[in-house]
């Protein structure tokens, strides 16, 4: 006990400052069966980027199943279990209905390596224009093309991810780099 506050002190975790609007939640106080839009993921990178991978990327829509002990929720067509303690990292908003059937603004772009396992996206463009972009142009990766996630390394990088029929893997700081829009 006394070591794990030492350990504490010396290496303090770096959590996300959430700078969302007053009316978000947790996930887990949010109500059963209505439709939330995460806003934004609390706590260390690493447990944000697990988050990220498992489909609670920023934008998404989001249904809670079920609260009992553990949370079952139903995120990007998949039904995930989530412990209350996880799901009080995910900062959400109730959706309006009027708008429920986008999950991310159709003006935005995004990088692309903050989308979720099976979506799809259509690249925008790049974030800068360096010799690395030169080269994954030349890799097939250029404006108008759709962009599917396959799948995250398990430490979240590289990332594979299908376009032009074929698939490809990337490091995250290249798909940093990648602008995309969300298909809808």
């Amino acid at each position: 006990m006394i070591l794990n506050s030492w350990w504490k002190k010396i290496f303090k975790s770096r959590e996300q400052e959430c700078v969302c609007h007053d009316c978000t939640k947790n996930l887990s106080d949010a109500l059963v069966k209505s439709p939330l839009r995460v806003e934004c993921l609390k706590g260390e990178e690493g447990v944000c980027q697990r988050l990220r991978e498992m489909g609670f990327c920023e934008s998404a829509v989001v249904e809670k199943v079920v609260d009992s002990g553990t949370l079952i929720c139903k995120v990007c067509e998949t039904k995930v279990i989530l412990s209350k303690d996880l799901a009080k990292n995910i900062m959400v908003k109730d959706v309006c209905p009027c708008h429920e059937s986008t999950s991310m603004s159709e003006n935005k772009s995004f990088p692309l390596s903050q989308l979720s396992i099976g979506q799809k996206g259509v690249i925008a463009g790049f974030a800068i224009e360096t010799d690395g972009y030169e080269r994954i142009e030349e890799m097939g990766v250029t404006r108008g093309e759709v962009v599917e996630i396959i799948r995250y390394a398990p430490l979240g990088d590289p990332i594979e991810i299908k376009i032009r029929g074929y698939c490809l893997s990337l490091r995250k700081q290249e798909a940093d780099l990648i602008k995309v829009k969300i298909n809808s």
